[in-house]
C-alpha cells in the first residue's frame, strides 16, 4: 500500500514538472518569436517590456516589421489589431526621449507614413507591396531595451522613469 502511495505520488511529480516545463518552453517560445502577419497569432504569457528611442518622434505612425536586411516585409498588423478596447495602442512617452512600446516592436521595425487614425480609417488592411511604398523610416530607432515582463512592474510607467532617470543600467 506504501509503495502505491509512493508511486502515485512520483508519477504525479513528474506530470506536473513536465507540465511545467512545456508552459515555460512555450512562453519562451512565444516571447522569442517573430511577428506574423496576423499579430492576433502573436500571445505571449509573459508581456515583454521594450522601450526605445527614434530618431524622430514616429508615435502617432503604425509600425510594422521590415525583414533583416530592411527590403521585405515581413510583419503587419491588420486594421482591426491597431486598437485594444477601442484605444489606439501608441507607444507611452517615457523621460528623456524614451518609449514604451505597446505594440509588439523589434529591432527591424519601421514605420509607415499611416498615422494610426489614418491606417484604422483604410476599407482594408492594405497589401504587403502597398506598405512597403508607405514607409516612412525604415530604420528609426537610436536605441532599444528589454526591461524584463509587464508582470514585475506595480506601476510601469513611474518604475521605468524612475530608472530612466538613474541612467537605466
Amino acid at each position: 500500500m506504501k509503495q502505491s502511495i509512493i508511486t502515485l505520488m512520483l508519477v504525479s511529480a513528474g506530470i506536473v514538472a513536465g507540465c511545467s516545463s512545456s508552459r515555460e518552453s512555450a512562453q519562451r517560445a512565444a516571447i522569442q518569436a517573430p511577428m506574423t502577419q496576423n499579430s492576433q497569432q502573436i500571445v505571449a504569457a509573459t508581456p515583454k517590456v521594450i522601450i526605445y528611442k527614434m530618431r524622430k518622434d514616429y508615435s502617432r505612425h503604425v509600425p510594422v516589421t521590415l525583414s533583416a536586411d530592411r527590403k521585405r516585409l515581413v510583419a503587419y498588423p491588420a486594421i482591426s489589431d491597431i486598437q485594444i478596447g477601442g484605444q489606439f495602442t501608441y507607444p507611452t512617452a517615457l523621460l528623456k526621449g524614451w518609449w514604451l512600446d505597446n505594440r509588439g516592436i523589434s529591432r527591424y521595425v519601421a514605420f509607415l507614413t499611416y498615422t494610426y487614425e489614418e491606417y484604422a480609417a483604410l476599407p482594408a488592411t492594405p497589401a504587403p507591396s502597398e506598405l512597403m511604398e508607405h514607409i516612412l523610416d525604415s530604420d528609426p530607432l537610436t536605441d532599444m531595451r528589454f526591461m524584463g515582463n509587464r508582470y514585475q512592474y506595480k506601476d510601469l510607467v513611474d518604475e521605468l522613469n524612475a530608472k530612466i532617470k538613474n541612467g537605466l543600467d
